[in-house]
């Protein structure tokens, strides 16, 4: 339906690589966009419910949920409200949104308007928006205002560069990443592998808090249940900065 699989058998294959990497439960997801205007909420549930009658049909141990991946604009909120956006799982709680490319917008309005209708904000892969990964006091607000952020699990396991492995570091220590995903588009190309970036996650934070970013969060997302995560640890001030500003 857009830059994924090009058809049934490819998408099946990448779930059979998610369930040879130890994932049970997935989103099902395409774009939603200017670029992609066929894909309307009940086109992608509609692809989403054939995938999973498959998956059930061979007997392959994944549950996907219907999802869109929403291309923030400035009429997205009165596209959710027309009935138009697919939300996570179509549990009308969450709505998994992007940056349109090369620029990078302030979610808190879109945030403000849609906690109105009870729906919060997931940032998918959000460790590509540099002036979100490495403003922490930005990042303090987006999260307070009810967004989770989603990290790319190959972003994890083979950072671009040190800065980036840096700012991932701080951001799992610091308690800003809730989801993770794959960002899986086909079996030759940004493959759906989690493995790596889990076991990178946990060497940075234990295997606790990863099980928890890695499973349980995303999984009481997927099935429309309650979730709340605990706010970010609070930034250390060292004393030198303390004393001299």
């Amino acid at each position: 339906m857009d830059d994924g699989p090009a058809n049934a058998e490819v998408a099946l294959a990448m779930c059979r690589m998610l369930v040879n990497e130890g994932v049970t439960h997935a989103t099902a997801l395409a774009h939603q966009n200017r670029d992609y205007p066929d894909n309307t909420a009940d086109r992608v549930y509609a692809s989403a419910m054939f995938l999973r009658a498959i998956l059930a049909d061979k007997k392959i141990p994944l549950a996907v949920y219907p999802t869109a991946e929403i291309m923030l604009s400035w009429n997205t909120v009165f596209e959710w409200r027309a009935g138009g956006l697919l939300s996570v799982g179509d549990h009308q709680q969450w709505l998994l949104v992007e940056m349109p490319p090369g620029e990078f917008l302030d979610v808190l309005p879109f945030a403000a308007s849609l906690a109105a209708d009870g729906v919060r904000l997931i940032i998918a892969h959000a460790e590509r928006y540099e002036p979100l990964l490495d403003n922490l006091e930005l990042a303090h607000k987006w999260i307070a205002a009810g967004c989770l952020f989603q990290v790319t699990a190959r972003a994890l396991a083979e950072p671009r560069d040190e800065h980036h492995e840096f700012a991932l570091k701080r951001w799992a220590q610091g308690g800003f990443i809730h989801l993770l995903g794959s960002d899986g588009h086909g079996i030759d190309h940004r493959r759906p592998q989690m493995r790596a970036g889990y076991r990178r996650l946990a060497r940075w934070v234990g295997r606790t808090q990863a099980d928890r970013i890695a499973g349980e969060w995303g999984r009481a997302v997927l099935r429309g249940q309650p979730l709340n995560v605990p706010p970010p640890q609070p930034r250390r001030v060292s004393w030198f900065t303390r004393l001299f500003g």
